[in-house]
């Protein structure tokens, strides 16, 4: 049986705030002699945020740390040693957003000049990408990053046994479809899915999407674009299928013409591989137009997915799409 876990309710940023700002505090120099393992778990820790920028050169020994908890809105912003600005833009669930990591690199860039900045992006829920955070040069540390920090060290500490178990948790979760028969996967296994996919297609975005039946997790790839549309391919977790969509970027919904045009077309059945029409389709800025009657995750003799014959079946998919498109 686990042991009660504080992180199981103290889910929030602010609450990984200050778990953050809590190892922090531990690399304090003078803070070794109360828990020299505490000490060294933390010194360890912020010798892998410099790890992360391989154009700054590491201190060989943080003399001065200045947290500061909220200062411009900034998560967490660390001085060290008078020298090193490190912005931790912290994230569990939610994503970055409003231009705010280019206003919190400016910040600090204006109020402490005189010092190298090192912009993290610190992560341990996961997301579709990181473009934007790339973009705006920030450096990705993620839930296994901080895991391998973590793991590493045994501090008889239950705040950071509870964090550490509360990631391991979250990761074994998100990992699960590698082990789960597909039967059995939930609402993490399919987002492990959806991230291994993308990876593997080098294509795609996923996301929870909100919708009247309850919402779903979903994934979209393989976008054509059309004159007056865009065709791609969509996996919703919640219908477990591959769907043909068409989707308008402009005000107006689908034309009916261009709907009952690919109705009759998308009726696929050869090699096995079966494309029919939706039963009922409504106009509208993103239309089905085919849902693949097979199901598209290759498996083992025990039901456990094999992601390279997976990822061979779904090129298929994608050679029909292909194929349609170009007869239009």
């Amino acid at each position: 049986m686990q042991k009660p876990n504080i992180f199981k309710y103290a889910t929030s940023e602010l609450s990984q705030d200050a778990i953050i700002c809590y190892i922090l505090e531990w690399a304090k120099i003078e803070n070794k002699k109360q828990n020299e393992q505490l000490h060294n778990l933390a010194i360890n820790f912020m010798n892998s945020l410099f790890e992360k920028f391989s154009d700054i050169t590491k201190p060989l020994k943080y003399e001065k740390i200045d947290i500061k908890k909220q200062y411009e809105n900034i998560d967490i912003l660390c001085i060290i040693n008078d020298k090193y600005s490190i912005i931790i833009e912290d994230k569990t669930n939610t994503k970055n957003h409003s231009n705010q990591l280019k206003r919190y690199f400016d910040k600090v860039k204006v109020n402490f000049s005189d010092t190298e900045i090192l912009p993290i992006y610190f992560k341990t829920g996961d997301q579709s990408n990181y473009k934007n955070v790339e973009d705006n040069n920030y450096k990705l540390y993620l839930r296994e990053d901080l895991l391998k920090i973590l793991r590493l060290f045994k501090t008889n500490n239950d705040i950071i046994e509870n964090y550490t178990n509360y990631l391991q948790d979250i990761d074994d979760s998100i990992k699960s479809y590698k082990i789960l028969p597909i039967s059995k996967w939930h609402y993490n296994s399919w987002k492990g899915f959806f991230i291994e996919l993308r990876k593997k297609l080098n294509d795609g975005n996923w996301d929870y999407v909100s919708n009247a039946r309850g919402g779903f997790l979903g994934f979209w790839w393989n976008w054509n674009n059309n004159d007056k549309y865009h065709i791609y391919l969509q996996i919703d977790h919640s219908l477990q299928k591959i769907t043909f969509k068409l989707y308008t970027k402009t005000e107006a919904k689908i034309e009916k013409s261009i709907i009952n045009t690919w109705k009759k077309l998308i009726d696929y059945n050869k090699n096995g591989i079966i494309v029919k029409k939706p039963q009922v389709v409504r106009t509208g800025k993103s239309v089905t137009i085919g849902i693949l009657e097979n199901e598209f995750r290759i498996t083992d003799d025990n039901g456990i997915i094999d992601m390279d014959k997976t990822i061979d079946f779904v090129h298929k998919i994608e050679d029909i799409k292909m194929e349609k498109f170009n007869s239009i």
